[in-house]
């Protein structure tokens, strides 16, 4: 982050401080942790359901803030307060203010599945020949959105920052913080669908990104997703269209695959480009990338260097090779498409067992029987050998799945089970929502099996 003097601080958000001699500072930061601050930093004390910042406010001050941001019913006279109305309010508006500082090119992205593997390969391929900040992990709501902003600084030409939502306005929201030139909608699918009417509305919700567009307007829209003319009708801008399907702007076909691999190659085009993802669902993230890095001058020879130099991260799809077994890892989330994907990606691979196990799927509201059941009905096409369900509501999943099928609430017991049924070339996918801590299974199978 660039130094920011405090009066321009205290301007963007219309707070109010109990000494004026501190708008004379400079702010250096951002933080909302006060066990993170540096010096010169700007704490802002934020409240959630389990924590109120306002109770390290003192703390922060002494490790070294500059000041604190607290709400207007915070008592204190402190010398280094700023008091405003609203403190998460403050830090989006904050970030709206220090963001229209820079000439940088922002990229937003939205979608139900794959944002941070998109963000990924979008930053990779662009860092090849510029400076590129913007979200680090999945920082990607009102708290993270603002942070992500701080990362610009006067070197920066890019700066990608997903978006995501659980509500109506929520994406509209972070547009309006973020003023991005350029938009991508991965795909729609029923993730959150417990907090929309129907799938229509997180749509809806999605166009949003598309309203809060800047300057010479740049859209990236998912061929193969049925609301790809929804998004095209609203876009007042550039659109390079992605697919696998016939007809894509960009579209890629799969021209090899093994276990942990696949190849594609562009329609139209002889370059291959090697993927070390095991679900080639990925080529999604992979095709938005070669389109921005088309667009803005990266080689194929270059984009091809990124791609085989991308790999999967622990709970986003790696694959643990152990002793006699494969273990693929997605226990960090799960929602229907991407969970059909996965065993849909698992059906088709040469392993000599295939072992599912399947946590619940979270916010799908009253939906959520209906998904999970579907599921199981999809499975019954398949491929597998052994489901593993694991939570109350996934039972629906293995009753309806019509193969060999076991259930448990306990983790512990899971576990132990597995360690009794484990055969020399298996093939274990790991695979639920956030909630479910899915990861210990991973760890036990990893520690069991020597990683």
């Amino acid at each position: 982050m660039e130094a920011v003097p405090l009066n321009r601080i205290v301007r963007w958000c219309k707070g109010t401080v109990a000494d004026k001699n501190i708008l004379t500072g400079y702010c250096y930061g951002i933080s909302t942790d006060s066990r993170r601050i540096k010096k010169g930093d700007l704490f802002i004390a934020l409240k959630g359901d389990r924590f109120d910042g306002t109770s390290f406010v003192d703390s922060a001050l002494k490790n070294g803030a500059v000041a604190a941001i607290v709400p207007e019913t915070f008592q204190s006279t402190g010398k280094k307060i700023l008091k405003v109305n609203d403190t998460l309010k403050a830090l989006g508006d904050i970030a709206r203010g220090y963001r229209k500082n820079f000439d940088v090119y922002v990229i937003g992205i939205t979608g139900s599945d794959g944002k941070t593997t998109t963000k990924e390969f979008v930053k990779k391929t662009l860092s090849v020949r510029y400076s590129v900040s913007g979200t680090e992990g999945n920082f990607n709501n009102a708290i993270g959105l603002p942070l992500s902003i701080f990362t610009i600084d006067k070197k920066t030409d890019f700066c990608i920052l997903e978006m995501g939502m659980n509500r109506e306005n929520e994406i509209r929201y972070l547009g309006k913080i973020a003023e991005p030139q350029a938009a991508v909608i991965t795909t729609v699918g029923p993730a959150h669908i417990g907090f929309f009417k129907d799938i229509y509305q997180i749509a809806e919700a999605k166009s949003e990104l598309i309203e809060t567009l800047k300057g010479e307007k740049f859209c990236m829209f998912n061929y193969d997703n049925k609301f790809f003319s929804f998004f095209r009708e609203k876009a007042p801008a550039e659109v390079l269209s992605f697919g696998t399907k016939k007809g894509a702007d960009i579209r890629g076909i799969i021209v090899d695959e093994g276990n942990d691999f696949f190849t594609f190659n562009l329609e139209g085009e002889n370059h291959l480009y090697k993927i070390n993802f095991w679900n080639t669902a990925i080529i999604y993230p992979a095709l938005i990338a070669i389109g921005f890095g088309k667009k803005f001058g990266i080689t194929e020879k270059e984009i091809e260097d990124v791609f085989e130099s991308i790999q999967p991260l622990p709970g986003r799809g790696k694959v643990y090779h152990l002793k006699g077994i494969t273990v693929i890892d997605e226990s960090y989330n799960c929602n229907p498409n991407s969970l059909k994907s996965s065993l849909y990606n698992l059906h088709r691979k040469n392993f000599r067992r295939k072992v599912a196990i399947i946590g619940d799927m979270a916010e799908l509201g009253k939906l959520s029987h209906f998904y999970h059941r579907n599921t199981g009905l999809f499975i019954k096409k398949l491929n597998l050998d052994i489901v593993i369900t694991f939570g109350e509501k996934s039972k629906g999943i293995g009753k309806f799945s019509g193969i060999h099928w076991k259930h448990f609430g306990d983790m512990d017991m899971l576990n132990k089970h597995l360690s009794g049924i484990i055969k020399k070339g298996d093939a274990i996918l790991i695979k639920g929502s956030r909630i479910m801590n899915m990861e210990g299974i991973r760890d036990y199978l990893v520690e069991k099996h020597g990683g």
